[in-house]
């Protein structure tokens, strides 16, 4: 038992905190629970096309899965911004701001282990909940896909699904904790620290957002083809190819209006050939490979930036 319990600088950081764990415990606890109870109380009401006996219960029981689900989607794509304002401000800035940090490093623990151990306790603690977040997520949307009602459309190339389906999230709330170590170490003022975590750490989510479409080849297709056969493709472009071989995209035609463009209906039969580029459902995994290693190398360099700071002020 004592081999498993937190000695040093993990014990003081845990108890300084405790409050904040026990208060993330509970809500990701309740946050899983909504789900399961109410996935439970859907299966138990029935189907939800029937407008027989249970009807009402069971729509009931539709919209609070619903909403349940929505939820934790929600909270594993924003636990980035938590987990960086909560390393950039009470982990460690305002140990540094308030001058707490001192009476540590003079109980023989140098400065980089200091660091080392919040890191470290930080990462931990975030990637639990991530995964179990996620995992949560992929179980619901495992059972409510199947069900037009449940799923709303809602496709897995969706801002607000997609980087809580897979790794993606992990890799986020990694560089959440790099980012506010950096920033921690770097103004040593708790609100500067937090509001600059936070704005860095969205702003790097909203930017591989953005390029998102374009981390893994896009598939092109002209003319009639399989493509609406494919199961929840994620279209990133389409339009029409004209007789001359120029490309004319759907956001062309709606400037020009529709009806009046080359992509309205009536004019496919002169020479105009539609096209789709799109990313099929087997590119999920790709694309998230991709985009979780390149942010686990923007947070090994932020890491590693933290330290370089840490040291050269107090090395």
């Amino acid at each position: 038992m004592s081999t498993l319990t937190p000695r040093g600088p993990a014990w003081v950081a845990i108890r300084q905190h405790r409050p904040s764990l026990w208060t993330a415990l509970l809500l990701t606890v309740l946050s899983v629970g909504c789900v399961i109870a109410a996935r439970v109380w859907v299966g138990s009401a029935g189907a939800v096309v029937s407008c027989g006996k249970g009807c009402e219960v069971s729509t009931t029981a539709s919209g609070w899965f619903r909403w349940a689900e929505n939820y934790v989607g929600g909270a594993a794509v924003l636990l980035p911004l938590v987990v960086v304002a909560f390393t950039a401000g009470p982990l460690i800035a305002r140990e540094l701001e308030s001058g707490m940090y001192r009476l540590a490093w003079t109980q023989s623990v140098s400065p980089a282990r200091w660091l080392t151990v919040r890191l470290a306790g930080a990462a931990v603690i975030a990637t639990a909940g991530a995964v179990l977040l996620a995992a949560t997520f992929l179980w619901s949307r495992s059972y409510s896909q199947d069900d037009e009602f449940l799923s709303m459309a809602r496709s897995w190339s969706d801002r607000e699904v997609y980087p809580a389906l897979g790794v993606t999230v992990v890799g986020y709330v990694l560089l959440a904790v790099a980012v506010g170590a950096l920033a921690a170490v770097l103004l040593r003022r708790t609100l500067l620290a937090i509001a600059v975590g936070v704005a860095v750490t969205g702003g790097v989510s909203l930017a591989l957002a953005w390029v998102r479409p374009h981390l893994w080849p896009v598939v092109k297709t002209e003319g009639d083809s399989s493509f609406g056969a494919l199961s929840d493709p994620w279209i990133t472009q389409w339009g029409v190819v004209l007789a001359d071989g120029s490309r004319v995209t759907g956001e062309q035609c709606l400037d020009m209006g529709y009806w009046k463009s080359p992509c309205a209906p009536d004019t496919t039969s002169t020479g105009v050939t539609p096209f789709v580029e799109y990313h099929p459902a087997s590119h999920f995994w790709p694309l998230q490979l991709v985009e979780t290693g390149i942010v686990l190398v923007l947070a090994a360099a932020c890491v590693y930036g933290a330290f370089k700071v840490l040291g050269r002020r107090h090395g």
